[in-house]
Parts: C-alpha cells; sequence; structure tokens
C-alpha cells in the first residue's frame, strides 16, 4: 500500500473571519489532486477547535486510511469503518458496534472521503506556520467556517 503521511491541516474554528488566500487555496487543491491520484491513502491529522469567546481550545489527533469511498477512521477512541454500505462504529471503551446505513442526507458532514475536498465550500482559509518536522517542510492552513453557528 502507498503511504502518504502527512499532517494535512491544522483547522482553528474561530469566530473571525479571514480573506481567502490565494497560496493556501492552490496548496490545498495541489494536495487534494495528488491525495486523489492514489489508490489508498493513510493520513495523520490534528483538528483544532477554538472559541475564543468561549476561552475553549480543544486539540484531536487522528488517523485515516481510504481507499475510494472505503475508509478506516480512528478519532476520540472511536474507529470508523465504511465499507462502501455500511458504517460501523467501534467504541471498545463503551464495549459496543453501532452499525448503520450509508446516507448522504447530511451534506454538512466530513467524512474521510470529503476530506481533501471538504474546504472548498463553507470555509475560508489562508497559510499558517511553516514548521521543519524531521527534515520534512510542513506547511499548515488555517481554515475557519463562514457560518460559525
Amino acid at each position: 500500500m502507498k503511504k502518504l503521511l502527512f499532517l494535512f491541516l491544522s483547522t482553528i474554528f474561530t469566530l473571525t473571519t479571514y480573506a481567502q488566500d490565494a497560496k493556501a487555496k492552490a496548496l490545498l487543491d495541489e494536495v487534494s489532486t495528488k491525495a486523489k491520484s492514489y489508490d489508498n491513502i493513510s493520513i495523520d491529522f490534528k483538528y483544532v477547535l477554538e472559541n475564543t469567546e468561549e476561552n475553549i481550545k480543544q486539540e484531536t489527533r487522528g488517523d485515516v486510511i481510504m481507499e475510494g469511498e472505503k475508509y478506516r477512521l480512528n478519532i476520540l477512541g472511536i474507529t470508523r469503518i465504511f465499507d462502501g454500505q455500511n458504517l460501523y462504529s467501534i467504541s471498545p471503551e463503551d464495549e459496543e458496534v453501532t452499525i448503520s446505513k450509508a446516507s448522504n442526507e447530511d451534506n454538512n458532514t466530513i467524512t474521510p472521503s470529503k476530506m481533501l475536498s471538504f474546504y472548498k465550500d463553507g470555509f475560508t482559509y489562508k497559510m499558517d506556520i511553516e514548521q521543519n518536522v524531521q527534515g520534512r517542510k510542513i506547511q499548515f492552513v488555517k481554515l475557519t467556517p463562514i457560518d460559525s453557528s
């Protein structure tokens, strides 16, 4: 399996709106196009929820392996497996497995298959910090929802 491991996005939700950044859009488009060209892909990511008015800053790390529309996502101690028809949510802490049919009703839900393109609608984006991690240049892009309600 081809593995593409990188820190995809640092997503920060605030109530401040940022102007669209052409360099950020170009980078997001390039990463999305390249990642979609692979038969399968593995992504490690960090999701940051920040609300300065409520003094909330929550960081969550996760990983996902995708092959077409199928995926295995690990986040918040839950494993979610989508086989193309059914979604299996496995909670070891609760010793529970939930099985549900695929639903296209909620278009606002960010699924792993949408992970590489969800930024195109409903978000502003701009270049953020750049870091050198184990000899690799990592460019962060800050995403902010347009409708933060």
